[in-house]
């Protein structure tokens, strides 16, 4: 019987329901400064830098970013009255793709901040549930894989996925209960310290993050027309020019523009490392 299903149409596509609703990043109406340490580079492509650079950066990122988390927990009193650790180890893992896989899906501001959210969430309703009956209380094992599993599918319906978000849920069944729901402000605090530590040091010499908040075109907003006695008397006029009104209107589709020695590159559009190579090499090769 499983032959005949169609599983392909078992899709849900969470971001057709929320990007009409994302307004389109300002980032190049800023100060050039202020828009270069947010990830805007406008049509200029990142340059490629040997992995020597990348693993110093990396040092110098994955070092600071834990140090600042790790010095604000400790700074922050109601942090020692919740009986919260130094740092959730979760951020270790969340150190190495912030400043060691930078260009990943799973390192990007969605992803990190909201699935540590949801993760730190789930994983102390699981256990809160769990401790409501003493036999089930005696099983963290058991609770804290159902809340890392059920962390994961939350993770993918939503395009969140962000591996240390795991280890968030199974550390707050094992060893959250005595902190509580104060944990997601642990985590959520945590990941914006992170965030910020990585669009300075990633930023100096590379790009990040590659999106805020989905790779694909964010749909512009439309421009509403009142038609008011003055619009109906123009009305001719404006059929002569609807063409375009329509292009500025509906979303413009990205282009990556290959030219003689020059690779323009959207901000709305991911490429790897190894791909921006591939298509600097076929500029190059226009004469």
């Amino acid at each position: 019987m499983l032959r005949n299903v169609d599983f392909s149409r078992w899709h849900v596509d969470i971001d057709r329901y929320l990007n009409p609703l994302v307004p389109r990043p300002p980032w190049r109406w800023l100060p050039r400064p202020i828009s270069h340490f947010l990830g805007y580079r406008g049509d200029k492509p990142p340059k490629n830098l040997g992995n020597l650079v990348l693993a110093f950066w990396s040092l110098i990122g994955v070092f600071c970013g834990v140090l600042v988390v790790a010095e604000v927990s400790l700074h922050v009193p109601s942090f020692q009255h919740h009986h919260a650790p130094i740092i959730v180890a979760s951020f270790g893992a969340a150190a190495v793709l912030e400043f060691g896989a930078i260009e990943s899906p799973f390192a990007q501001p969605r992803n990190a901040v909201l699935s540590q959210v949801m993760a730190s969430a789930i994983g102390i309703g699981i256990g809160r549930l769990f401790a409501l009956n003493p036999h089930a209380n005696a099983l963290p094992q058991v609770g804290g894989a159902l809340a890392c599993a059920i962390t994961t599918a939350v993770m993918v319906l939503t395009k969140t996925v962000h591996p240390p978000a795991g280890a968030t849920a199974l550390l707050s069944v094992t060893e959250g209960y005595e902190i509580g729901w104060f944990l997601i402000l642990i985590m959520f605090l945590g990941c914006i310290m992170m965030q910020s530590v990585a669009l300075v040091i990633n930023n100096i010499q590379r790009r990040f993050p590659v999106y805020w908040w989905t790779p694909d075109p964010l749909p512009r907003p439309k421009v509403v027309v009142e038609d008011t006695e003055s619009a109906r008397e123009g009305k001719q006029e404006s059929l002569a020019s609807s063409a375009s009104d329509d292009d500025t209107q509906a979303p413009v589709p990205a282009r990556i523009v290959i030219q003689e020695g020059r690779v323009s590159i959207p901000d709305n559009v991911w490429l790897t490392a190894e791909e921006k190579e591939w298509l600097e090499k076929i500029s190059q090769r226009i004469r």
